[in-house]
């Protein structure tokens, strides 16, 4: 298993990017061949929504969708699901809320812990994003998370932001400071047609990303 230590989003990006370029096995998703870690775990010590680095090279689309998707009340007619609707609302129930009120109810509790998976969903988009923890240690609010998949050069920095910003909400909204936040990749890849742009991210660290998921992906996303 890999490990990733940052200070930043942004820094824990990049060194999970040249883990996979480094020591990623070739396989494929569908038609389209990656390179993948299995088992990835990272940990961020000062994360923060407004990254620099991240909202330099991230692709500002991606990032728009990517925090529209975490947000409550927003329903996405290309997807049969957002993390909003699984964190807020999954099956009438609003879990941000009932995390909070674990954690206001008694801070040192180890059970803050929310699923994002609805069993038996017959249905092949699964959310890569299935498990998020908060725990309360000296005061300080700690995000855990446990990522099935995750596109490391496509997706990840997006999703880093997304999670950083739930978890600047909830710290405000229990009143406690703001910890680090730590994770696990099971499946952490890049897409081959990715590589040379990863590359020159990790090597010159002035690119732009350009998302070419939709266009260049697996057969099934393509049509």
């Amino acid at each position: 298993m890999i490990t990733i230590k940052s200070k930043t989003l942004g820094d824990c990006w990049q060194k999970c990017i040249a883990s996979v370029l480094s020591y990623g096995e070739k396989y494929y998703d569908e038609d389209v061949a990656l390179f993948e870690i299995l088992g990835m775990s990272v940990e961020i010590l000062h994360p923060s929504s407004d990254d620099i680095f991240i909202n330099h090279a991230g692709d500002k689309k991606v990032i728009n969708k990517m925090l529209n998707k975490f947000s409550k009340g927003i329903i996405m007619e290309d997807r049969p699901f957002t993390y909003g609707q699984l964190i807020y609302d999954i099956n009438g129930i609003d879990q941000f809320e009932w995390m909070i009120k674990r954690l206001e109810n008694k801070p040192e509790t180890k059970s803050a812990t929310i699923s994002l998976i609805i069993p038996g969903l017959d249905n092949p988009n699964l959310p890569c994003l299935s498990t998020l923890d908060a725990k309360i240690r000296n005061g300080v609010l700690h995000l855990q998370f446990f990522f099935r998949s995750q596109n490391i050069f496509g997706r990840q920095y997006a999703n880093l932001l997304a999670l950083a910003n739930l978890h600047e909400k909830l710290a405000d909204r229990i009143g406690c400071k703001l910890g680090s936040m730590r994770g696990y990749i099971a499946s952490a890849h890049i897409y081959e047609y990715d590589v040379a742009a990863a590359k020159e991210l990790v090597d010159a660290r002035s690119i732009q990303v350009t998302d070419h998921y939709y266009t260049m992906g697996p057969k099934s996303i393509r049509s």
